[in-house]
């Protein structure tokens, strides 16, 4: 089973738990979004955490939003922060690294999707094949304009490195007078398990994949890839992820975000 640190720590859960939309770019997650499909459309959203994007979804207008976490008490949360739209939204706790699509509730659910989120996700699966298959097979097929798949993966480069506490370093360069903040980079081409320290909590697994690796995989299953970006944080996340100055943190994205088709 995965991990599940928002069950047990109670301060990882306190924090994320009442979160808001805090993504960096949401200006450009809204643009990406397919809304001529989504507006009365079916929605998954993988991690679904708080039910924050349940909740944006259905101001938006879907026909009904599912909401999957591993975490029995984040589901808890998102069932309460949208309890006035219990008709339109369904949650269920669910290991999405050993998830089935032969189990309830997916049998019923392959195939009707128009799109699927998921937000930093993906760094926390041991198998990214097999979870961006799952998605596949849950999107609808033939749709007009394609069903649709973005994600949001903490950025290759920070997950890389082997250290406990991956943070910034101060390293002076040749030629020049000044020190400055950098993001070490290391182990890059070696994929698989990292045990870090993050958002103040110890004993963090990720899983380290390359860009190389997540673009070709979703090609692999069958995707189209549409768009993909790099981004930095914002300053409203720094207090989230116990992170620095938004002048360093400018000097390495944190965020690799993938929008692909189904056609």
């Amino acid at each position: 089973m995965s991990q599940n640190e928002y069950d047990k720590n109670d301060s990882l859960f306190n924090k994320f738990s009442n979160k808001n939309l805090t993504i960096e770019n949401e200006t450009l997650l809204f643009s990406m979004i397919p809304w001529e499909i989504v507006k009365n459309g079916n929605v998954i959203d993988f991690g679904c955490g708080n039910g924050w994007f349940c909740r944006e979804m259905i101001e938006k207008g879907v026909n009904q939003i599912i909401g999957v976490d591993i975490s029995e008490k984040l589901i808890k949360k998102a069932i309460e922060l949208n309890k006035d739209n219990n008709e339109k939204s369904k949650y269920y706790v669910t290991d999405l690294d050993n998830f089935q699509l032969n189990e309830t509730p997916f049998n019923s659910l392959i195939g009707s999707f128009d799109f699927a989120f998921s937000s930093y996700l993906t760094h926390y699966l041991s198998d990214l094949e097999s979870f961006f298959k799952k998605v596949y097979n849950l999107l609808k097929s033939n749709n007009n304009n394609g069903s649709s798949f973005i994600f949001f993966a903490e950025h290759p480069m920070r997950t890389s490195t082997k250290c406990i506490e991956n943070k910034f370093i101060s390293h002076k360069f040749e030629g020049d007078e000044n020190s400055k903040m950098v993001w070490p980079i290391s182990n890059y081409s070696e994929e698989g398990k990292r045990v870090t320290k993050w958002a103040g909590s110890n004993g963090i697994v990720k899983y380290h994949y390359t860009i190389e690796t997540y673009v070709n995989t979703l090609i692999k299953v069958g995707f189209k890839i549409d768009y993909i970006g790099e981004l930095n944080l914002v300053e409203k996340q720094l207090q989230l992820c116990n992170s620095g100055d938004i002048t360093i943190e400018a000097n390495s994205p944190f965020t690799l975000f993938i929008k692909v088709i189904k056609n």
